[in-house]
């Protein structure tokens, strides 16, 4: 119990400080979160322990991180831009799919890194569109369908990936792909009974998104949603991640107009249970791994790929007058999926399709990824980025702040 304890203390105390020291040398929070769990960890002071309840609450983030990825898909901004900037969007984030599976194969790896490769996440992306002012302009809402799209495809197939390497191919395989389609119904049922109880019951439900309501009905309906489809995944034999996704992405389309109801979300979130899970990361990352000579150049090898396919997956941005400047910019923002990048890495060493190694390298490129790619896309496009469409979007998804 004192273990217990102290490790809820130590954590807790990380969740609150590692931001504020993040934001003093400029790295994103969830990478400063994997360095103090690295630093509390058994290889360096060995301060936390990995206990149930240690384990439970960063599963629980976990879980949030996935519900708020699905929150961050902005439905409005998707039926403003038309359906030829859907399908352009679409089809760079599949061509990075497409492609990145193909590079893993020619490096004769196995195909969990075409996943690794073509990941995709919208939460760095926003904040280095806004930083740069151009988040608003066409070419930051393209980029964002282009990684909302890519942040969608990733979950699935990583979901299909999980469910071939669990149950083989044949009817196992089968049956719990009718199991993902029924996942899929179960939403599609809860989308269309939302919708009719808020059309036939407008001022009730608007106080899901009331800046002030002492029950917090909305923070409270998001959370039963997210854990109602974590538990409906979980019984159906499909990634819960999956269910929590599909949760926020339901909430997000029915109420577009999210307003306060959104940043309360997040705030609770990064607040606490998603700084448990990327500390967690760093407590359970194998620092011996550090000293394998492979890793650097396994390291090098996965940066360089997924860079370069999402450079090959951008040309078609060409189509819409992008200069090639922006369109290289585009390619290193796509590269940058901080979050899913290291939810990749977890699946993939409980897999047992990643080991140690590999899985502390994607973790790796991850932080990297993060800390380098944005500042290289400030200075690629340099005064490109000059907003052309300024009534393009008034709302944008809540940006991660990690």
């Amino acid at each position: 119990m004192e273990a217990e304890q102290t490790t809820l203390l130590v954590i807790a105390l990380g969740a609150f400080a590692v931001p504020l020291l993040s934001g003093r040398i400029g790295v994103p929070a969830a990478v400063g979160e994997i360095a103090f769990g690295l630093l509390v960890g058994p290889y360096v002071l060995g301060a936390v322990q990995e206990t149930d309840f240690f384990s439970f609450l960063a599963e629980f983030g976990f879980a949030f991180l996935m519900f708020l990825a699905g929150l961050e898909l902005d439905f409005a901004n998707l039926e403003r831009r038309g359906g030829r900037a859907l399908w352009l969007s679409v089809t760079v984030a599949s061509l990075a799919v497409g492609f990145a599976f193909l590079a893993a194969s020619f490096m004769g790896w196995d195909p969990f890194f075409g996943i690794v490769l073509g990941a995709m996440s919208i939460g760095i992306l926003i904040v280095a569109l806004r930083e740069a002012g151009a988040a608003r302009s066409d070419f930051g809402q393209t980029v964002i369908l282009v990684g909302s799209a890519g942040e969608f495809l990733t979950i699935v197939i990583f979901t299909l990936y999980g469910i071939v390497t669990r149950y083989g191919v044949g009817l196992p395989v089968l049956l719990a792909c009718l199991n993902l389609a029924a996942v899929f119904v179960v939403a599609w049922v809860v989308l269309r009974t939302l919708r009719l109880l808020v059309w036939w019951f407008p001022s009730q439900f608007s106080r899901l998104v009331e800046v002030q309501d002492p029950s917090e009905i909305g923070i409270r309906a998001g959370l039963a949603l997210m854990i109602a489809f974590f538990a409906v995944s979980e019984l159906l034999g499909m990634e819960p991640i999956l269910g929590a996704f599909i949760a926020g992405a339901l909430f997000s389309f029915v109420f577009r107009e999210k307003g306060i109801l959104e940043t309360k979300l997040a705030g609770l979130g990064h607040g606490f249970f998603i700084p448990v899970f990327f500390i967690h990361v760093g407590v359970s990352f194998d620092l011996g791994t550090l000293g394998n000579p492979q890793i650097l150049s396994l390291l090098g090898q996965v940066l360089a790929l997924s860079l370069l396919v999402k450079l090959l997956a951008s040309v078609p941005l060409l189509a819409m007058g992008f200069p090639v400047r922006q369109i290289g910019g585009a390619a290193l923002l796509l590269s940058a999926p901080l979050t899913i990048l290291v939810a990749i890495a977890a699946l993939g060493l409980e897999l047992g399709v990643l080991d140690e190694l590999e899985s502390a390298t994607v973790i790796l490129t991850a932080a990297i990824s993060a800390l380098v790619f944005p500042t290289a896309f400030r200075r690629v496009v340099g005064e490109t980025l000059k907003p052309r469409d300024p009534a393009a979007a008034e709302d944008l998804p809540a940006a991660e702040n990690s």
